[in-house]
């Protein structure tokens, strides 16, 4: 099953280079990863998976030792660690609610695609709330000051 799913994941991806496969091993560490632009080609044997691409060398790595291959989207916006921390932000539904940001704070929100849809830069201190009634219903991430949240605009 992963690997119709990495494999045919890997041949739909239209973002060569901006999706990212990355190997995880049982610890919990990275221990492999794979633009989509190199065209990883996932394989499995009796006791390995076997990564091969278009521009490097063949890689092992022993199923024993395996968690899991997660794909990540990798465009160099920052988007790249999605917090839970709900403390420093609110959505509910219509807007975004930031109860305590500090002056100068970058307020970027990005659609399920990388484009950037909002950009502020608040001025002073304070509560502020940003609404989102102009963007068409789907996924966004909502980065501030380096943290980066999923919202669900429906």
């Amino acid at each position: 099953m992963l690997l119709v799913v990495g494999v045919a994941f890997a041949l739909n991806a239209n973002a060569a280079g901006k999706w990212v496969m990355q190997v995880w091993d049982r610890t919990g560490q990275m221990c492999g990863s794979y633009e989509l632009g190199m065209k990883p080609n996932v394989t499995f044997t009796d006791n390995q998976m076997v990564v091969t691409t278009d521009v490097a060398d063949v890689f092992y790595y022993g199923l024993p030792d395996m968690w899991k291959l997660t794909y990540k989207w990798n465009d160099g916006t920052g988007l790249n660690n999605i917090t839970a921390d709900n403390t420093l932000m609110k959505y509910d539904g219509s807007a975004i609610v930031f109860p305590a940001l500090e002056a100068g704070s970058n307020v970027s929100v990005y659609a399920a695609n990388g484009s950037l849809v909002m950009n502020k830069i608040v001025g002073t201190a304070g509560e502020y709330c940003f609404p989102l009634s102009s963007l068409s219903q789907g996924v966004y991430m909502v980065n501030v000051n380096g943290k980066t949240y999923k919202i669900v605009k429906k």
